[in-house]
This record gives C-alpha cells, structure tokens and sequence, in this order.
C-alpha cells in the first residue's frame, strides 16, 4: 500500500473508529495490536499518529528492518508469528512480547538471549498441520516450563475459526479458562473478522490489519 495524503487521512480515520469501538465494548480493557505484514513502514507511522503504538509483525526479518528503519523507540514491537530459534538472538532487545511460543526449545533461548522478555504460549486450537501453536494440553506443559525457569509467561494467544463464529466462541472460551487456571492476564484473542466475539470473551490484545488498513495488494506470482 503507497500511501497519500488523502488515504493516510482515511487510514486514520477508519483506525479512530475501530479504537473507540474497541474501548467502548471493552471498557478500555483490549488493546488493539496493528499487523503491519506485508506493508511498508509508513503504515507503522500512520498508526502511531492515530494513537496505536504496539505492532505486530509475522516475520522476524521484516520486523527487525521496520524496527531499524524506523529508529523509534516508543513503537511496541510483538511477534505474532512462527518463532524461528536462529532468529531469537536478533530479535532479542527488541520485542516487547514474544507472542507466538509454542515449544519448549523456544522457551530455552528466550529464556538463554532475552532473560526478562515477555512471552505467550500461542495454541493451535484445531491441530491444523502446517500452522504454529500447541494444543491446549501442551499449552498447560509449556505454561509451567516457563513459569519453572523464571520467564515472564503473561497469557495465551490464540486464532478463532474463520467464518464460523460459534466455534471461535468455543475456543476463546477454552482460552480463558486456562488463563485463568495459571492466573495469567493476557488473552490475545480476536483479529479482524471476529472482534466483537474476542472482546466478549474477555481478549485483551486484538490482533487486527485489515480492519485497519484496508485489503492488502496481492502478492506477486
């Protein structure tokens, strides 16, 4: 997305609209974590200037060049994608919160580059091959490994079933139970098309672009 002034002016005020939606359902209780994959830098400071300072990024590589490009200090790095250990060292000093945890290994080198990092054990709620994130099962394990070595495990981050907002209810229901159960305070929970229902089961950090943004340009074959 190349953006104008005219469609920074849109942007803004599309993510104005969303944000006081958010804090009016939520009673100011949700926090809304723009994804900026795919788009340039700019969308990351168009969203500052409209009041959102936390970013989400699905890709290591892509979030440290933002990061050094943009030279910001205020922005709030997360990562919400796959967790790669070799990337681990590099993104350590950076991230605000590790949102995508899903093994034990992972936990180890966060846990080895970046002693006080924040971390989510991201679950995968239907299983689904060739997608991140642990069963609920798992996700209790992982939850004590973390907690047994001394990081900072906040919550649980997790992804509904897209179109089929009965069994997304199902599963951040499943969410907030287990956080619960270990007394931990984040839920991220809800992206675009399932916000209403994520706040309602109490998510505390939407994970939401398009909303925001508009449709992404296709990629190129």
């Amino acid at each position: 997305m190349i953006f104008s002034e005219l469609n920074k002016k849109e942007v803004k005020e599309k993510i104005h609209e969303v944000s006081d939606h958010v804090k009016a359902r939520s009673m100011g209780r949700t926090k809304i974590i723009a994804v900026t994959k795919s788009l340039n830098k700019e969308a990351i400071v168009v969203a500052k200037e409209a009041g959102i300072q936390a970013v989400g990024e699905n890709y290591a590589q892509e979030l440290i060049e933002k990061h050094q490009a943009l030279g910001d200090p205020e922005i709030e790095w997360h990562m919400i994608g796959a967790v790669q250990r070799n990337k681990i060292r590099k993104l350590s000093g950076i991230l605000s919160l590790w949102q995508s945890v899903d093994r034990i290994e992972v936990l180890d080198e966060i846990k080895k580059r970046d002693p006080l990092g924040k971390v989510l054990i991201q679950i995968n709620p239907l299983g689904e091959k060739g997608k991140g994130g642990c069963s609920f099962h798992e996700a209790g394990n992982l939850i004590e490994h973390g907690l047994e070595i001394g990081l900072s495990v906040e919550g649980v981050m997790a992804v509904g079933v897209q179109g089929d907002l009965k069994k997304t209810s199902e599963i951040f229901s499943k969410v907030g139970a287990l956080t619960d159960e270990f007394g931990l305070s984040e839920r991220s929970i809800g992206m675009s098309d399932d916000i209403d229902v994520a706040i309602d089961h109490g998510s505390t950090m939407l994970r939401i672009g398009r909303v925001l943004f508009g449709e992404r340009a296709p990629k190129n074959k």
